[in-house]
């Protein structure tokens, strides 16, 4: 078999368009060490120190980039000279170093050297980091220890690799790639950091910043973005064309064998489109990850422990509903009527509780109540899906008329804008009393059941990360330590997780034995905060400070993720609601009661309303008529955030969880950076938008 080896380079105008970003690249970089050279880019600290003095930070960062750039156009000069034709797959069998490759590697070793500089400024204190009010320089917060480990173990990893480039290693061409992907995202952030610096310094000074602090805000993140993606499109040339031969002569069975691409490899970039073609909640990922950062920048309020609490319990009522929500549009239908379903829920609950009505009945016990309610949302979610399947009318127009219908029971229950609230019949709360024999039996169960997914999940990842000790030095793939250290923090997370939760259970099982027999063989507990009350301590935390709202509907929220991910994921139910979603046809042909799947998932969505209403008004203690008006529209939105199809057969718990958290994001991170309010639904049409378009374009890489 003859075969003809291809060379994979740049076409002539993708060379000059690198070229013309090379030499930018280099300008900037002069830039930078000129301002910060004749003192209108002002670092470190600098007090009582003229323009024409420097300190060591300065002085570090105008040497690195006056190097930077100098070799920068020194490259992009050198790319311009004729030269004859290299491939980087060459260069690991012995040939030449290609220029571009050349490029890559210096910027590599530029970064890995700066990294290294700044973990032993910040170490030294001359980079001073986060709150320092009367902290020596020998002292280090914590937002410095995750620096310097943070610049540590990048700089470290950049000059491995160019040590390995240097050793012709070929794993260092996948480490370099990698690095330098994460350089891009770097300056990306780094980027929009100087955009928000620019808005504090305006509001600061009451006054547009002019060119130099524009430069010293914004320079450093185009630098850094231009320099990585450059290099990584130089580094990138010819990588996924490893392991697979291209023209080829011979029998149609050797060129077969000469084609096949299992052996391909694939660039950093294109392993993450992969990735994400395969996910449901590819546009949710990159939604929240977006949001997140983008608010993490932008104000330092967004961080704080009260900030995040308020997030999630703000979001819990969504979030529950999400879960059925995100099932039944999996299914191929969608309800409208759960905000009027919640407010029946909520309704029913706090008239049985206070007595209020039916008239003539009496206020009842609050898990009676809870019951009644729940039932009674169950009922008119039946009802939702028995409509739709015996008449075959649209859901829209079936919910459509139920949320109409319902939303004037409580409308009429509760006129004149009024506010059915507990404290008005009852001035103490609800108190239920919980035998400990039940505590102690639950406690055991608890415990028993997770030592029984222990013993089935542990002893697996156990022979497979002995295998892969064992491999290791057989193992040819470029990330063969990565992947044993990661899988190996891996396993031993797990372990302390397992461990962690079974002391826990004996520890509650020993709490309740001496408890007996001591008093009262009875726990009395407020139902309202068994439901959705202030949590005030947890395992490894402590004790949570009185601003920090955190509550106890977060955790059954949680639960319930892990609870309806299971049942989608891993049982005979979930893949019939995908089937029925998909092609309720070929459902049927499969045996499926595809009406059946259909009434379920309607009484299911609405069991969770029942459930999210008593989350509410354990919270809040109330309920007005207008209780849950608006939420089918942000519910559905945050599923088809979460990657969930209106059309069905596609979609994911967990995307809708995301898709919750962008929402509890977007509200938080609004008002701390004093953004009008109104715009909220405007910024939450856009995320829609690019969410669907992003999972749109997913699904057709997958195809």
């Amino acid at each position: 078999m003859a075969i003809q080896n291809t060379k994979v380079g740049i076409d002539s105008r993708a060379s000059t368009r690198n070229i013309v970003v090379v030499v930018i690249t280099g300008l900037l970089a002069l830039l930078l060490a000129q301002q910060v050279a004749t003192g209108w880019i002002p670092l470190g600290e600098r007090l009582n120190i003229s323009r024409r003095d420097f300190n060591i930070v300065e002085i570090v960062v105008i040497v690195a980039a006056a190097l930077w750039g100098l070799f920068t156009l020194w490259t992009a000069t050198s790319l311009l000279r004729p030269q004859p034709s290299t491939l980087i797959n060459d260069y690991f069998d012995g040939g030449p170093m290609p220029k571009g490759l050349r490029y890559g590697v210096g910027v590599l070793a530029i970064m890995g050297v700066v990294c290294v500089v700044i973990a032993v400024q910040i170490l030294t204190g001359w980079i001073p980091l986060g709150e320092r009010i009367n902290i020596s320089r020998r002292d280090l917060n914590i937002e410095e220890w995750f620096s310097i480990v943070l610049a540590l173990v990048w700089g470290g990893a950049c000059l491995r690799t160019v040590l390995g480039f240097l050793r012709r290693e070929r794993p260092a061409w996948s480490w370099g790639q990698w690095i330098l992907f994460a350089g891009i995202a770097a300056g990306i952030t780094l980027l929009l950091s100087g955009l928000f610096d620019i808005r504090d310094f305006a509001q600061r000074t009451r006054g547009p910043a002019n060119i130099a602090d524009v430069l010293q805000f914004l320079l450093p993140g185009i630098l850094l973005i231009l320099t990585s993606l450059i290099a990584y499109r130089f580094t990138v040339i010819g990588y996924s064309d490893v392991g697979v031969r291209k023209d080829i002569a011979g029998t149609l069975a050797e060129r077969a064998r000469a084609r096949d691409i299992t052996g391909k490899r694939t660039p950093a970039g294109q392993t993450i489109r992969n990735r994400l073609a395969k996910s449901p909640s590819a546009g949710a990922i990159i939604g929240f990850v977006g949001v997140f950062m983008l608010f993490s920048i932008s104000t330092d309020l967004f961080l704080q422990s009260q900030s995040l609490a308020s997030a999630l319990t703000n979001n819990i009522t969504r979030g529950v509903v999400a879960l059925g929500t995100t099932i039944l549009m999996i299914s191929g239908e969608f309800d409208l009527s759960v905000g009027s379903l919640l407010g029946i829920g909520g309704l029913a609950f706090m008239g049985l509780i206070t007595g209020a009505f039916p008239p003539g009945v009496g206020a009842q016990h609050p898990i009676v109540a809870a019951i009644l309610a729940v039932g009674i949302v169950c009922f008119f979610g039946f009802m939702n899906g028995f409509i739709l399947v015996r008449t075959g009318i649209p859901s829209f127009i079936v919910t459509l008329s139920t949320l109409l219908m319902l939303r004037a029971i409580p409308l009429v229950f509760i006129a004149g804008g009024k506010t059915l609230r507990y404290i008005d019949y009852f001035s103490d709360p609800p108190d239920i009393r919980i035998s400990r024999i039940l505590v102690l039996v639950l406690a055991l169960i608890f415990g028993v059941a997770m030592a029984f997914i222990a013993r089935s999940m542990l002893p697996p990842m156990y022979r497979r990360l002995r295998e892969q000790f064992s491999g290791y030095a057989e193992d040819p793939g470029d990330f063969r330590t990565l992947s044993l250290g990661a899988s190996t923090v891996y396993f031993v997370g797990i372990v302390f997780v397992f461990v962690a939760i079974l002391l826990v259970a004996i520890g509650g099982v020993l709490d309740q034995l001496t408890q007996l027999g001591q008093g009262s063989n009875f726990i009395v507990v407020s139902f309202f905060d068994l439901l959705n009350g202030r949590i005030t301590a947890l395992p490894l935390i402590g004790e949570i400070p009185i601003n920090v709202n955190l509550r106890v509907g977060v955790v059954w929220w949680f639960i319930m993720v892990i609870i309806f991910n299971f049942v989608l994921e891993q049982t005979r139910y979930g893949n019939a609601c995908f089937a029925v979603g998909g092609n309720p046809g070929a459902a049927r042909a499969q045996g499926i009661n595809v009406n059946r799947v259909k009434i379920i998932n309607y009484t299911l969505v609405a069991f969770l309303c029942g459930v999210a209403a008593l989350f509410n008004a354990a919270r809040l203690q109330s309920i007005d008529s207008l209780s849950g008006q608006g939420l089918e529209l942000e519910v559905i939105a945050a599923t088809v955030i979460g990657g969930t199809l209106l059309s069905g057969g596609y979609g994911s718990i967990i995307g809708a969880l995301l898709g919750v958290f962008i929402f509890g994001m977007m509200q938080t991170g609004l008002v701390q950076n004093n953004i009008d309010a109104r715009l909220f639904d405007g910024v939450i049409g856009v995320i829609i938008l690019v969410s669907v378009i992003i999972n749109t374009w997913s699904r057709r890489i997958r195809a």
